[in-house]
């Protein structure tokens, strides 16, 4: 956020517990604290941004928050937009609160990508930032809080639960992980890369997307009763069941099925040129 604000041409000021790694005014301080010198370019600004995990913003805001009175607008880049939404509103009923949340590792550009701008109502601050992430060439979709946090539930609790398990599972099967990952077909390469990148990043972002949302739980919920049915297909032979939910899944996906389908040909060609140096694939 911080280079993106500054190539529009915002003055911009950094408070990290390190220096930022790039050419940017910065304040050395812990953001859950009040800090002297922060305090005084909080009282020059015009917006503040908090691109925090959810437990330091909302530490960080109620902190602050007598001196963000005067802002025009303070915006969150939480992956639950709830909670912040409403101590914002508690705090400062008076000031514009914007969440950003890319759909992306923040360590890959932005261009072409997906972002949501999250707002309790349509504000003038909400749409310059809109307006300022479709310049950059992102994708932007608008929604309240409670409807992100439902469709984030969907979109990153589920997947991202989906992935934890099979990590767990794998991990505990003890097994000779090069010759697995020597004999692996494309699903089980996809799965893994997928566990990988999972295992590059702070753990604090996947354990926030979990425990900060209150619609996860919900979606936890039903990966296990899905893999309890599945179990209970299996063990009662119950063949038909099985296609019979599978009917029902590409009817319920018939809109995206070609795209993903197409999607899922990239992925493993991509797999198979990396291992082998391009040959043609065949999905299993």
């Amino acid at each position: 956020m911080a280079t993106l604000l500054a190539s529009e041409g915002h003055s911009v000021t950094v408070a990290d517990q390190v220096a930022p790694a790039y050419p940017v005014d910065y304040v050395i301080s812990d953001v859950r604290y009040l800090d002297r010198a922060l305090t005084e370019k909080i009282k020059a600004a015009s917006g503040v941004v908090f691109a925090l995990p959810e437990s330091a913003a909302a530490a960080s805001l109620m902190t602050y928050a007598p001196l963000l009175t005067s802002v025009d607008v303070v915006v969150n880049t939480c992956s639950v937009q709830v909670p912040f939404h409403q101590i914002a509103a508690d705090c400062l009923p008076s000031v514009s609160s914007v969440g950003v949340n890319p759909m992306f590792s923040p360590k890959l550009a932005c261009h072409g990508r997906p972002v949501v701008v999250c707002e309790p109502a349509q504000s003038q601050a909400g749409a310059m930032i809109s307006a300022l992430l479709a310049r950059q060439g992102m994708q932007v979709s608008q929604m309240n809080p409670d409807d992100h946090d439902n469709n984030m539930a969907l979109c990153q609790a589920l997947p991202h639960a989906a992935i934890l398990s099979f990590l767990t599972a794998l991990v505990n099967q003890g097994c000779d992980i090069k010759v697995i990952y020597q004999i692996a077909p494309p699903p089980m390469k996809t799965l893994l890369s997928l566990a990988a990148r999972i295992l590059a990043n702070e753990p604090e972002t996947y354990w926030d997307i979990q425990a900060c949302n209150q619609a996860a739980a919900k979606q936890r919920d039903g990966l296990m009763a899905s893999l309890s049915g599945l179990n209970s297909q299996v063990e009662s032979d119950d063949y038909s069941a099985f296609v019979a939910q599978l009917v029902d899944a590409r009817e319920h996906l018939k809109e995206i099925l070609p795209q993903s389908e197409q999607e899922a040909a990239c992925i493993f060609q991509t797999l198979m040129t990396l291992n082998t140096g391009g040959q043609d694939e065949h999905s299993r």
